[in-house]
This record gives C-alpha cells, sequence and structure tokens, in this order.
C-alpha cells in the first residue's frame, strides 16, 4: 500500500509498554520542533463498576474527546469497544486526510482494523495523501498490520527520541 504513498512508522509495543504516553510526548516533542500534527491520540479514563478504566480517544486538532468503550457491567467478558462510538473518530480522520498536516498519528491499529472495521478505510485514506503517518500497534497484532500496509511501513520501537527522528526525516523528505 506505501508505494508512492505516504511514509508510514507502526510503533510496535508489547504488553506493559504504555505506549499512550510515548505517542503523546513524540506528539509534544515533534510540535516544539514546529510541526503541525493532527490525528488521534488514545487516553484512559477511571475505572467503572467492570473494574475496566474507560477509552477515549482526543482529537489532536481540536481537543475533543471520543469516549469508546461501552461499559458492561460487573463479571462481563465481551470486547469493550463501541465500534458505533468509532465514527466520531472516524470522522476526524477523515478531516485530517483533507488538511495540511505534517504528521498524522493515529491510535491503534487493533483488533478492528485487522477484521476490516473500526478505522481501517480512514488510515488507508490517509496513507494515499501522502502524509507521513505514525500508528500504534500491539505486537500481536503486527502480521495483521503487515499485511494491510504492504511492503515500505516502517516498523518502529516504542522509544520517543527514535520515533521523533524517524518522522522529522519522513516529514522532510516529503517536503513538509
Amino acid at each position: 500500500m506505501t508505494d508512492g504513498h505516504a511514509p508510514v512508522g507502526a510503533i510496535v509495543f508489547a504488553d506493559g509498554v504504555d505506549v499512550d504516553a510515548v505517542l503523546a510526548e513524540v506528539v509534544g516533542r515533534l510540535r516544539g520542533a514546529g510541526l503541525v500534527v493532527a490525528g488521534l491520540a488514545q487516553r484512559f479514563g477511571s475505572r467503572g463498576c467492570d473494574g475496566k478504566r474507560a477509552m477515549w480517544l482526543d482529537d489532536l486538532t481540536s481537543g475533543e474527546a471520543y469516549r469508546i468503550d461501552q461499559p458492561l457491567g460487573p463479571g462481563a467478558s465481551g470486547c469493550v469497544l463501541d465500534e458505533a462510538a468509532l465514527l466520531g473518530a472516524a470522522v476526524v480522520l477523515r478531516r485530517v486526510a483533507e488538511g495540511a498536516a505534517d504528521v498524522v498519528v493515529v491510535n491503534r491499529f487493533g483488533k478492528a482494523e485487522a477484521a476490516g472495521r473500526g478505522l481501517r478505510d480512514e488510515i488507508a485514506a490517509i496513507v494515499l495523501v501522502g502524509t507521513p503517518v505514525l500508528i500504534a500497534g500491539r505486537e500481536d497484532m503486527k502480521e495483521a498490520w503487515e499485511a494491510f500496509i504492504g511492503e515500505g511501513g516502517a516498523s518502529l520501537e516504542s522509544e520517543v527520541g527514535a520515533i521523533v527522528e524517524w518522522v522529522l526525516g519522513e516529514a522532510m523528505a516529503v517536503g513538509r
């Protein structure tokens, strides 16, 4: 998918790595370097009665927040992702694809995207625009991610300095 399109860097992370904190630090440093950063960043909120923390996506341009989990109640073991709530986030990414950002951050390539749902279409649209893309994905999603993106995507460690260096290099290479 990346031939002639945007450079894409996937932060492949293991359980126990706070990739949301890594992305927040990367966004701060990129903005400090003068880049316009758009997209979505994930964060967790307080714990509900089911013991799980609320999941939010923050629009990096407007600051608007989208809650993307659905509390299922005590003892529930199903997936808490509210795919209907992702529609608001999908609109954000569609807007980003039409904008003039220097780099786009996408919170995750997860199970929904691996199954052809979630924000998959919006991720593809952003890649086709040509703006460098930075996305996070757990190690167990790496194979699905590589099947989706094809050859040419970069696999990045969850180390802030190396990620910032990669983004700055790619942004300069595409004239951002």
